[in-house]
């Protein structure tokens, strides 16, 4: 009986807390656009999601696809893991495996002009005071009020354009243990790719978190005409102001100047000293110093700067300029199907999928993503044998992949482990 007051000191927290959870979820709403500003991408942050997995939280683009959505301010264009599928299916379109009148194939899809980076930071909390005794001693009730394993949970979200790579806008986000309701949300309740953060109340702080940001970022730009920047006025300033950016000129060259009378300055400017006159049938070697346009140049009996535009190489000489290396050609070429575009799924220590490309000189080049730390890159090599060999690069850190390309089917498979640590699987593809 001495338990009782304890008993109900806690129903009544219990209660406390869960009414103020109502209030917040009932105040919990996405922000909108009167209009729509294009397309966005969101893309995950290079180092993943790895640190959530702790809290039992996977990525968080999910939500913020359906809070960007529900704002009415951009079209959401798929770049996250439904990419592989959606190449897969194109891949199908273009080998002609697809029904003729089903009319997928390129320039079909749509260009994003905005990208949008979230990140994620969580401040650790213990798990004693209040919420810890109530929790040994009431079970699920004492973990209603109290017990979160963080105390606070910190976000930022960037919005650049695409095509000048200009940040369009930013805001960060935070929420603390009061902060978890999204009873608000369309979602709440029914939205089933959440990955934990309609269903914790460590996933629900990060969503409010991640809710504040986004509504920062929207009346942040509501309001303005247009969200593109395509130039930097200052930065056009500032390159009109530095020293000119030049191509490398091949030392020992043998030039001439393509018209007669061309001048020879002492320094690499019109304004400075001009040191000689040249003709079109003076010798001139090319020092390999560039500089603002100029080129400088020694002769029998002088030394100094030519406009580069008014030089070009000597007749005859042409054998001397610059020319870029033949590329190598790789015997794999000869064998078809070992190159193109090669799809797979992997298995586990972690499972996802991959694809990557096989040049004809056996470069392999890639990526893919992993259901548990998130998209990945891929390089490695193709042998004439059949033989491949591939690196990853991602949140959860290297890992090699070892195995064979069928050539006469295409069929790809192999094992992968991880480069520091124990774990790894198998992995199985297709040529697309």
């Amino acid at each position: 009986m001495k338990q009782l007051p304890l008993i109900t000191a806690a129903l009544a927290l219990a209660a406390a807390f869960a009414s103020a959870a109502r209030a917040q979820e009932a105040s919990s709403s996405v922000e909108k656009c009167g209009k729509n500003f294009g397309t966005l991408a969101v893309v995950e942050p290079q180092t993943g999601w790895g640190h959530l997995q702790h809290y039992g939280l996977g990525s968080p683009s999910a939500l913020l696809r359906l809070m960007i959505q529900q704002s009415g301010c951009f079209d959401v264009v798929e770049r996250g893991v439904a990419m592989q599928n959606l190449q897969q299916e194109r891949a199908l379109g273009q080998t002609g495996e697809l029904r003729q009148e089903s009319n997928v194939g390129k320039s079909q899809m749509q260009a994003a002009d905005f990208v949008l980076t979230p990140n994620v930071q969580v401040a650790a909390s213990d798990t004693g005071g209040i919420g810890g005794l109530l929790a040994g001693r009431l079970g699920v009730l004492g973990a209603i009020a109290g017990g979160l394993k963080f105390k606070e949970a910190s976000t930022s979200i960037l919005v650049a354009d695409v095509r000048s790579s200009i940040q369009v806008a930013a805001a960060e986000g935070k929420a603390t243990k009061t902060d978890f309701g999204v009873g608000g949300w369309a979602f709440a309740g029914g939205f089933a790719g959440g990955g934990g953060y309609t269903k914790t109340p460590e996933g629900k702080m990060v969503a409010a978190s991640l809710l504040d940001n986004y509504n920062k970022i929207v009346m942040s730009i509501r309001d303005q005409d247009k969200l593109i920047k395509t130039r930097s006025a200052s930065s056009d300033v500032n390159a009109a102001a530095s020293t000119r950016a030049e191509a490398p000129q091949e030392a020992g060259q043998m030039l001439q100047a393509k018209i007669a009378n061309v001048k020879l300055y002492a320094k690499p400017s019109r304004d400075s000293k001009v040191i000689a006159t040249l003709q079109r049938s003076d010798e001139l070697v090319a020092t390999g110093e560039a500089s603002n346009g100029f080129a400088k140049v020694d002769a029998a009996n002088f030394s100094g700067w030519a406009q580069r535009t008014l030089l070009m190489p000597a007749s005859g000489a042409a054998g001397l300029a610059p020319r870029s290396a033949a590329p190598l050609v790789h015997p794999i070429s000869a064998a078809v199907g070992l190159y193109g575009t090669f799809g797979g799924r992997f298995g586990g220590s972690e499972q996802g999928s991959f694809l990557v490309s096989v040049a004809g000189d056996g470069v392999l080049t890639g990526s893919g993503a992993s259901q548990l730390s998130g998209q990945f890159t891929v390089q490695g090599r193709v042998e004439p044998s059949g033989s491949v060999a591939m690196s990853t690069t991602g949140a959860a850190g290297t890992a090699l992949f070892d195995g064979r390309i069928d050539g006469a089917t295409g069929a790809v498979a192999g094992t992968w482990r991880y480069a520091q640590r124990a774990g790894g699987g198998s992995f199985n593809g297709q040529r697309q």
